[in-house]
């Protein structure tokens, strides 16, 4: 009745009868080399979720502000909640063997894209995406997809991830003719854009494999704060 499915597309998973593929669960055991590799991934899931979060601002309201509402949502203020139930998401899901996330800028860029916003038009969502992946022949009618198709896809919502980074300089009123601005933005985009290229997304530092994530949102923080010493006093005397 169970068999192990040789395509990697489903490994950890059994069959049954070869229609529904049922995910391997496992326990969790302490390893403290995995630790120390996946820190540097926690690292990256603060910028990449902050960022998120301040994209659904945006876009809210100024959804809101078009369709006349009057209503004002404070999505930004909700940072620590979002970043408290992502890591809540990440423990509950290594439980049970899964992988560790984020909000994901992709559904981000989606829902800009499309204007759903609604709570419980994504939820229901996410649990017909789950139940969907359950059934083998669905999955595979997905893997079919041509990569130019998906290669395509990924383009315009990567792209739209970068065009809303923007929008949130904007909306800050981010002085983009400011030297140090221009440095930190630049390092950031050559170490993720650049360490994709080059490494595949993990940047070798030290015997440790970094995200580049991590590592651009780590070296453009350090650049800022290396850059803004005595900028202040420098400010204050100019007033």
């Amino acid at each position: 009745m169970f068999r192990s499915l040789p395509a990697a597309a489903f490994a950890g998973t059994q069959l049954i009868d070869g229609v529904l593929a049922i995910p391997h669960f496992t326990l969790p055991r302490v390893d403290w080399v995995a630790l120390a590799a996946i820190m540097p991934i926690a690292i990256a899931t603060i910028p990449e979720s902050t960022a998120h979060v301040f994209q659904l601002d945006i876009y809210v309201n100024d959804l809101a502000k078009k369709k006349g509402t009057g209503k004002t949502y404070d999505i930004g203020d909700r940072l620590g909640s979002n970043l408290i139930g992502d890591g809540l998401g990440d423990i509950l899901a290594s439980l049970f063997g899964g992988p560790a996330g984020t909000n994901y800028g992709e559904n981000i860029s989606t829902m800009a894209i499309t204007k759903v916003f609604s709570v419980a038009v994504l939820v229901t969502a996410a649990i017909i995406a789950m139940i969907l992946s359950f059934f083998t022949p669905v999955v595979n009618v997905i893997y079919a997809i041509p990569q130019a198709v998906i290669g395509g896809i990924e383009i315009f919502l990567f792209g739209a991830i970068a065009a809303q980074g923007i929008a949130i300089m904007i909306d800050r009123k981010c002085d983009m003719f400011d030297a140090r601005n221009i440095a930190v933005i630049a390092v950031i985009m050559i170490i993720g854009i650049g360490g994709q290229y080059k490494f595949g997304g993990m940047i070798p530092f030290f015997g440790m494999n970094v995200p580049c994530i991590a590592g651009a949102a780590i070296a453009g923080i350090l650049l800022h704060l290396l850059l803004s010493i005595g900028r202040k006093k420098k400010e204050e005397k100019a007033e």
